[in-house]
């Protein structure tokens, strides 16, 4: 099931206040909302069908996925041939982290329903040692299903090129990263949305005048 995660007007005016630049940009493109999915489950299998393919590929992925698996269907992921997974399309490799998952979940060795209740970084802890769970993936995860405020992904390249297009930086370096991380704390997703939106533009985004000097 979908749900709708909208940007705080306290996080908005939290970075207003750590950032001018970013402060321009949002009273420019104004609040902004994305979907999320709320069972832990079938978001951290929306996750790794996403991994390393495009939007639109990912999109497609997804629906084929649960239409034959209605909700993930754990029992039926967890034991059906590797062949009934790759007839989708997936890679051998993605496949066997899809049925992963899906053991994992029947077998009730993590309970994905608590899970949220506990700190960024035990999650961390809890879920990078699953075969095929990267850090994006779960920090894609922390922010759309447990709706963790504290999460900025480097690993994520729409947020590089997004920081690159906002701060009219050639490469985004981890050094600015963190730099910018430090600074939108304790708002880092509320900016992630606002960066994710700042990727699109085919150019970087235009200063305002009163803050042309801000590094």
């Amino acid at each position: 099931m979908i749900k709708l995660l909208t940007v705080s007007q306290q996080a908005i005016d939290g970075l207003r206040r750590k950032d001018k630049r970013l402060s321009a940009y949002i009273d420019f493109v104004g609040p902004l909302t994305r979907e999320g999915i709320i069972d832990p489950y079938e978001a951290l299998l929306d996750c790794i069908i996403a991994q390393q393919v495009s939007f639109k590929v990912a999109i497609t992925m997804s629906k084929r996925f649960f239409d034959k698996y209605p909700l993930g269907d754990p029992e039926r992921v967890a034991h059906d041939p590797i062949e009934e997974l790759r007839s989708l399309g997936f890679s051998g490799s993605k496949a066997v982290y899809l049925q992963g998952i899906a053991k994992v979940r029947v077998e009730g060795s993590i309970d994905f329903d608590t899970l949220g209740s506990k700190s960024t970084q035990e999650i961390m802890d809890i879920l990078l040692p699953l075969k095929g769970i990267g850090r994006w993936t779960v920090e894609m995860l922390l922010i759309f299903t447990y709706e963790k405020q504290d999460v900025l992904s480097f690993n994520d390249l729409a947020i590089r090129r997004g920081i690159e297009r906002l701060y009219h930086k050639k490469k985004c370096t981890k050094e600015f990263f963190n730099t910018l991380y430090k600074r939108y704390t304790p708002y880092q997703t509320a900016a992630s949305f606002y960066l994710w939106h700042a990727s699109l533009s085919p150019k970087n985004i235009p200063y305002a005048k009163k803050e042309t000097n801000i590094k």
